[in-house]
């Protein structure tokens, strides 16, 4: 009995980096704590940012999302954290997928750090540097076990 209630709570979870143009995708499993960058989303129109994400959705069936939460420096909230919150809740009422957020505040930055050892070309490296994102911020969220 114990094994079934522990499976119900295991399987995909995605991970967004918010941005108001683009958002990184990334996809991991709560069982292996592996993590892969998915897709980026590249449109400012809302409507066709949730048909692609409600796409997503539909292939993966996530138990869990994860949203990174951009903090200010010092910690405090700033435009961007209040547009990913409302992004969040967005998803969470219109799919009824729990919605967790996790500081978010050097994912960007280390990614590139990382995508500069592997990928030299600056145009590939724009276009997928928001999944990289998506994978850091859900990488933490597995450090914090949540």
């Amino acid at each position: 009995m114990t094994n079934i209630n522990k499976k119900s709570l295991q399987g995909n979870i995605l991970s967004f980096d918010f941005g108001e143009k683009r958002v990184g995708v990334a996809i991991g499993n709560n069982i292996t704590n592996n993590v892969h960058p998915l897709e980026t989303i590249e449109t400012p129109k809302k409507i066709e940012r949730y048909k692609k994400i409600e796409s997503l959705l539909t292939i993966w069936k996530p138990i869990k999302l994860v949203i990174g939460y951009p903090l200010n420096d010092d910690g405090s909230e700033s435009r961007m954290s209040l547009l990913a919150r409302k992004f969040g809740e967005k998803l969470k009422n219109k799919f009824n997928i729990a919605v967790y957020f996790v500081d978010e505040r050097f994912s960007s930055s280390e990614a590139e750090i990382k995508l500069k050892t592997l990928e030299k070309n600056l145009r590939k490296r724009k276009h997928i540097i928001d999944q990289v994102a998506a994978m850091i911020i859900l990488d933490s969220f597995f450090e914090n076990d949540n």
